[in-house]
C-alpha cells in the first residue's frame, strides 16, 4: 500500500521558468518516485489545461498519469499522494480521500500555474437567438445590473451523435460566457435559453466556494436562487421532454 509520505523528497521550485530538457528530468523523476511507491510501471505525462489537474488509468502493464506541469514542482508528501491516489482498492476509500484532498490543497495554493482560458472571439447573435440581448434583459430584470461578463455561442463541431450536453460554461477567470450552439435554432424556445443563460450568470452572483476541502460550485444558495428563477421549473420540463433535440447536431 503506498504511504502518503515519500522517502523522496523533491525540491521546490516554479516549473515555469524550467526548459523542456529540465521539464523532461523533472517528469522523469516523478514518475520514478512514484513507481518506487506503487511498484508498478509508470508513465506521466505533462499538459498545460485547465480542468482535469490529475488523472490515471492502468494500460497494458502500466499506471499512466496525465498530470498538470505544476506538480512538477511537487514535493515528496505529494507525489506520495499521486501514488496513494491510483492504489490498489484495498488500501481503502479513506486513504483515496486524504490523497485526493492533499492533492487538492496543493492545486489551491498554485492557482497561479494555471493558464489564464483561451477565450478568442465571442459571437453573441445567432441564427436564432441574440445571446446579448438575453444577456442584459436578464442582467437587468434578475441581477439589477451587476453581472459583468461577455456572452458568446460555442463553436459547432458537427459530428457523430452525443450522449451528454453541456449546455453552458461560466469561465470565471475570464468572466465568459459560452452557451453551446446546439440551443441556437428556432426549435429550441428563448424562454429555455434564457434560464441556461441564467444559470451561468449565476455563477459569478454565487461564486464557488471551499468548504471541507472541497470546492463548493452548486451549494444551497445557488440552488435556492435558481430554484426561484421565474421560468427554471417550466425550463426543466421543457429540457426533459427534448433531450433527443439536444443532444442532436446543431446543424441538423
Amino acid at each position: 500500500m503506498p504511504a502518503l509520505e515519500s522517502p523522496r523528497q523533491l525540491d521546490l521550485f516554479d516549473a515555469r521558468q524550467l526548459g523542456r530538457e529540465a521539464r523532461v528530468g523533472a517528469a522523469r523523476r516523478i514518475a520514478d518516485a512514484i513507481a518506487d511507491l506503487l511498484g508498478e510501471r509508470v508513465r506521466l505525462t505533462v499538459h498545460d489545461n485547465r480542468s482535469t489537474m490529475v488523472s490515471f488509468r492502468r494500460v497494458a502493464g502500466a499506471v499512466h498519469y496525465r498530470v498538470h506541469h505544476m506538480f512538477l514542482e511537487a514535493p515528496g508528501e505529494v507525489v506520495g499522494a499521486l501514488a496513494a491516489f491510483a492504489g490498489p482498492a484495498r488500501a481503502g476509500a479513506a486513504r483515496r480521500r486524504e490523497a485526493g484532498g492533499r492533492i487538492d490543497a496543493f492545486v489551491r495554493a498554485r492557482r497561479d500555474r494555471i493558464g489564464a482560458p483561451r477565450v478568442g472571439v465571442l459571437q453573441p447573435a445567432g441564427r436564432a437567438h441574440d445571446l446579448q440581448a438575453i444577456f442584459d434583459r436578464l442582467n437587468r430584470e434578475e441581477f439589477g445590473g451587476e453581472i459583468e461578463a461577455r456572452i458568446g455561442w460555442g463553436a459547432v463541431r458537427p459530428g457523430r451523435r452525443r450522449r451528454t450536453v453541456k449546455t453552458g460554461v461560466y469561465l470565471a477567470d475570464a468572466r465568459v460566457i459560452r452557451i453551446h450552439p446546439t440551443l441556437d435554432r428556432p426549435s429550441v424556445p428563448g424562454f429555455y435559453v434564457a434560464a441556461v443563460v441564467f444559470h451561468e450568470m449565476l455563477h459569478q452572483a454565487v461564486p464557488a466556494r471551499e468548504a471541507g476541502g472541497r470546492r463548493v460550485i452548486h451549494g444551497a444558495e445557488f440552488r435556492r436562487r435558481e430554484r426561484a428563477y421565474h421560468d427554471h421549473e417550466r425550463a426543466r420540463a421543457w429540457e426533459a421532454s427534448h433531450l433527443a433535440l439536444l443532444l442532436s447536431s446543431p446543424d441538423a
